[in-house]
């Protein structure tokens, strides 16, 4: 049961599975490595440990997260405030779509005090064959308003648009 002072949460989730013929260390460079983001995803700078820094580059805007699991070839986690960090100006790069949707910024400044930030965990697992399954999450919670349940839709199809960039990256997918 939730109270006034604790509104119900809305879960956002989005979750990708790809086997590729590839060694963990092969996975593990390409998706905890700034070198290997980049390659597939967008202009990275990581401090490669618990508690360092991730930043992505997406040309209009800077995407800033904190790693919140390092494992070699086995886990690689951040999280990242979505769709901006409560307190701060809103990236003049993503003013357009928050126009778009005709959501008054208010309303997305009253909200944005209850969304959890975006955890995405990326987890390798050795198969047979030489292959490798890579599992991706992308999680949060929030107030489950409108503007958010669509703000997190288009960004998981852009977001699942660059993941299955990946399997290709890597050269092969699995038979």
């Amino acid at each position: 049961m939730t109270t006034p002072e604790q509104p119900e949460r809305a879960e956002h989730r989005m979750e990708r599975t790809y086997e590729v013929a590839a060694s963990p260390d092969e996975v593990w460079d390409a998706i905890a490595t700034a070198e290997g983001i980049a390659a597939w995803m967008v202009p990275t700078r990581l401090d490669p440990r618990v508690g360092g820094e991730v930043v992505f580059d997406h040309g209009g805007f800077q995407s800033i997260g904190t790693v919140t699991g390092y494992e070699p070839n086995e886990r690689f986690a951040y999280e990242e405030p979505w769709p901006v960090e409560a307190g701060k100006p809103i990236p003049e790069g993503m003013l357009p779509w928050f126009e778009s949707i005709g959501v008054p910024m208010t309303e997305v400044e009253r909200d944005l005090p209850a969304i959890t930030p975006l955890a995405t965990e990326f987890l390798v697992e050795a198969a047979s064959g030489g292959s490798c399954v890579i599992r991706v999450v992308s999680s949060s919670y929030g107030t489950g308003s409108d503007w958010e349940r669509e703000f997190f839709a288009e960004m998981a199809a852009g977001w699942i648009e660059i993941l299955d960039r990946l399997p290709e990256h890597l050269g092969r997918v699995a038979a």
